[in-house]
Order: structure tokens, then C-alpha cells, then sequence
């Protein structure tokens, strides 16, 4: 594909790194949400708040966790074509954040192991994407720029 087309078409893909800090401040949001709900004597929720915002965002945070190592990928790739402004090492870039899919797949093994709850391997493999993707979007935006709105 030819830069001119490439600069035309964009790239979409950061929208997928930049899910990732947003859907952990959602989850934040709600796990605020469920503390000042919980001193409430009506709503009184016992310790299983966690988990129950897990249960709204945790196929999010799984998806996202998964697909974040191949959306930096093509990222990096398209700003390394087009911008001539940063050359991001588009490897490079999908390797440290493969680092989550990692994360999330060994905790896994050692929860299904030791029988531990099925939170930790889903929370800890996207709690460390969060400061990855955080870090690429602000060197994109230090050095790229963000893109226009497509619509």
C-alpha cells in the first residue's frame, strides 16, 4: 500500500489502545459506584463488589487484553509508514504489550491449579496493559498527534 493511500485511509487501531486506559477508569468509576453504594444500609453489599463489577467488565477486559498486543501492532505500523516523525518499532511495541496476554494466561494456569477466585488472572493481565497503552498513546500523541475525528 502506497503512503498516500495509507495517510488517506488512517488507522483505526488506536482507538482499541486507547479503550484500554478508559475502560479501566470505568471500572474504577464502578467500583466507587459500588463502595458509596455499599455504606448505604439499603443497597448493603457484602464483599462480593469486586466481583460484581467484574461481571460487567470482565469479557471487555479479557477482549481488550487480547486483541491490545495486535492493535499496537498495526499502530505502530501505520505511524511508522506515514508519520516520518517517530518510528515506533512496530515489534517492539507488540512485544511489551504481549506482556498482559502473558500475565493473564499464567495466573490463569496457577488459578484453575490452586483454585483461587477467577478475578486475579483477568484483573492483573489487564492492570498491566493500562500503563502500556497509557505510555504508547502519549508518545503518539507527543510526536504524531492524535487523529482527526473520522466522521
Amino acid at each position: 500500500m502506497s503512503s498516500q493511500r495509507a495517510r488517506r485511509l488512517g488507522s483505526h487501531h488506536w482507538y482499541w489502545v486507547a479503550a484500554i486506559p478508559a475502560t479501566f477508569l470505568l471500572w474504577v468509576a464502578t467500583l466507587a459506584w459500588l463502595a458509596l453504594a455499599a455504606t448505604w444500609e439499603a443497597f448493603a453489599f457484602d464483599a462480593n463488589a469486586v466481583r460484581l463489577s467484574l461481571i460487567a467488565l470482565g469479557v471487555p477486559f479479557v477482549f481488550l487484553t487480547a486483541y491490545f498486543p495486535l492493535a499496537v501492532y498495526r499502530d505502530a505500523t501505520y505511524v511508522n509508514h506515514t508519520s516520518g516523525k517517530w518510528a515506533p518499532q512496530p515489534m517492539r511495541q507488540a512485544l511489551a504489550a504481549a506482556v498482559g496476554p502473558v500475565v493473564l494466561i499464567v495466573l490463569g494456569f496457577l488459578v484453575a491449579a490452586f483454585d483461587l477466585p477467577p478475578t486475579w488472572p483477568v484483573v492483573a493481565g489487564f492492570g498491566v496493559t493500562v500503563p502500556v497503552a497509557a505510555y504508547y498513546l502519549y508518545r503518539r500523541r507527543e510526536h504524531v498527534g492524535v487523529p482527526d475525528v473520522p466522521w
